[in-house]
């Protein structure tokens, strides 16, 4: 047995039957030009085939006090490709929201603990012809940057390569941390953390007092309450779209924001839209929780490395402000005073700033009897930059990749894109109570794209 850390902990103790702590993506394949009929048959046999699975997906969790206590890991030896590889089929006609409403029912679907938390869905029977292939994983094995790593690096740019590994292979799948002993990992974790919080102190003070006064830094417990922020079950609904990611850097060029702001702001717009629709905006500005990389500026992760992880900060989205352009300047600003932030602490200084705007995530139970206590955010917002170019899996081309995240407790939206060889992929989660027609909320956010592209067409005269 290892011991968890706090993070992957955490994923662990949040779970409950209602409310499933994994995340997944939703990938669509166009067949090669040399497809055989029953290729998904054939792919599934090719996949597992490989029966050699990287080291960070052996691991399950344990509780070994009568499944009470702090989770540990241990690790298992024999894994059946049986259990974690599905073949499924699109139900109806075959259509895209027949393939959405399939994966939705799996998607809110928990992960059993008595086998590693990860699944692999091949879904065949779209009526283009594509091949779908949807895959899960617990969050305390891999967030979201480190879930689609596995997957791009299981695909291979030349479309003629026929020996692509699938993503549970080591060659895909990044190492597993080094196992240490419980009480040396521990003792040696504590002191570090002593030290750093001692040093970080007079760092995040500054950063604090500065982003205040410019009001560029959200504290934990500001966010407004939203129809967003309950408790509704376990049933989800997914949407995606895809945009030509040129828009967004047409706009990020025109403003000096960063790609990661447009994104922001786009998101904004369309919740702003979204819930002044249903006379639900709240006079304060929303927020989202963003997940920042902690690779600090190091070398990126390599095949055999291990998963740099992420953090997270809480940020302002401005929906109180009507006008798009200055909605995106404030949203850029608060994304510049956040990596000032980021790049001045060091990878635990940030943990433990991250671990305080998660904190109030403790509180949950807490508010589904008083309404004094504010959510610790409204959405959760991650973009994921993908590969440039085309990608292929044995010569199949990838034609889309849909993130589909996970809903923390009191949150029912998460939303999560990917740029990936030219596109702007998007997958909408919602809480089916909380975040009703979520087909509406994605048509907003290409009409608040289009409300950016305008605002930039005004200054620019």
């Amino acid at each position: 047995m290892s011991v968890m850390s706090l993070p992957e902990a955490l994923f662990v103790l949040l779970e409950t039957p209602s409310r499933p702590m994994h995340l997944g993506a939703l990938a669509l394949f166009d067949p090669p030009p040399d497809a055989e009929e029953n290729a998904a048959r054939r792919l599934i046999e090719q996949m597992c085939a490989c029966a050699d699975v990287a080291e960070a997906l052996r691991r399950r969790p344990i509780r070994p006090v009568r499944g009470a206590g702090y989770p540990w890991w241990t690790r298992v030896g024999q894994i059946d490709l049986g259990y974690h590889v599905r073949h499924a089929a699109v139900p109806g006609s075959g259509s895209t929201a027949d393939l959405l409403a399939l994966v939705s029912q799996i998607h809110e679907i928990p992960l059993a603990p008595q086998h590693p938390m990860w699944e692999v869905h091949l879904i065949e029977g779209l009526d283009d012809g594509r091949l779908a292939v949807y895959a899960k994983v617990h969050l305390s094995l891999a967030d979201g940057p480190a879930g689609l790593r596995m997957l791009f690096r299981s695909l291979s740019s030349d479309p003629d390569a026929r020996d692509c590994p699938p993503p549970w292979n080591p060659d895909a799948a990044a190492a597993a941390p080094l196992h240490r002993s419980i009480a040396g990992t521990l003792l040696g974790s504590g002191m570090r953390a002593g030290r750093e919080l001692v040093s970080m102190a007079p760092a995040l003070a500054r950063f604090t007092a500065e982003g205040l006064r410019r009001h560029e830094l959200t504290l934990p417990l500001q966010s407004p309450p939203t129809m967003f922020n309950m408790d509704g079950g376990r049933a989800r609904t997914l949407a995606i779209r895809s945009w030509p990611i040129a828009r967004l850097r047409t706009v990020a060029a025109a403003t000096g924001a960063s790609v990661d702001a447009v994104v922001l702001g786009m998101c904004a717009g369309a919740l702003r839209a979204y819930l002044h629709d249903r006379y639900a905006l709240p006079d304060t500005p929303l927020t989202a929780l963003l997940p920042v990389p902690l690779d600090l500026g190091q070398a990126a992760v390599g095949p055999g490395g291990h998963e740099p992880g992420s953090g997270a900060m809480v940020v302002e989205l401005a929906t109180d402000e009507p006008d798009p352009a200055a909605r995106l300047a404030r949203i850029a600003a608060a994304l510049t005073h956040t990596d000032r932030m980021v790049g001045a602490l060091s990878r635990t200084q940030f943990l433990v700033l991250s671990a305080l705007a998660l904190s109030p995530l403790a509180l949950e139970p807490v508010r589904r009897f008083t309404a004094e206590i504010p959510p610790p955010f409204n959405v959760l917002i991650s973009y994921l930059p993908g590969p440039a170019r085309p990608r292929y899996w044995n010569g199949a081309r990838l034609s889309g990749v849909y993130p589909v995240p996970a809903l923390f407790p009191g949150q029912g939206l998460s939303i999560t894109l990917t740029g990936t060889d030219g596109r702007l992929d998007l997958g909408v989660v919602g809480d089916r109570h909380a975040a009703p027609h979520l087909d509406r909320l994605v048509c907003l956010l290409d009409e608040s794209l289009g409300d950016l592209e305008r605002a930039v067409c005004t200054a620019r005269r």
